[in-house]
């Protein structure tokens, strides 16, 4: 399966002329579920991965942090998936064609 969304940015390292679209994607955004997330964003369980989290055996998995939140909104005008981490923004948009 094609996984339709890919990683572009977190809110650390946007530009300080892309913050309003940021704003704008918090406040428009809808709480969705972590397999919502990993259904549809490419390279999500590796980025999981690199925040210390474990997939398989008994650490803290993703799946399981209620610190967690994921979202659907949109950023620059274009649809995309977020996953809100220690008050960072992780974004995910459409793969170029």
């Amino acid at each position: 399966m094609s996984l339709p969304f890919i990683y572009e940015t977190c809110c650390m390292n946007i530009s300080q002329e892309d913050v309003p679209a940021l704003q704008e994607m918090t406040r428009g955004a809808k709480s969705i579920t972590y397999d919502t997330m990993r259904r549809h964003c490419r390279g999500f369980l590796d980025w999981a991965k690199q925040h210390g989290y474990v997939i398989h055996g008994n650490d803290l998995k993703l799946r399981n942090d209620w610190h967690v939140g994921y979202y659907k909104s949109s950023f620059k005008g274009r649809p995309c998936y977020y996953v809100q981490w220690s008050g960072i923004e992780y974004i995910w948009t459409p793969r170029p064609d």
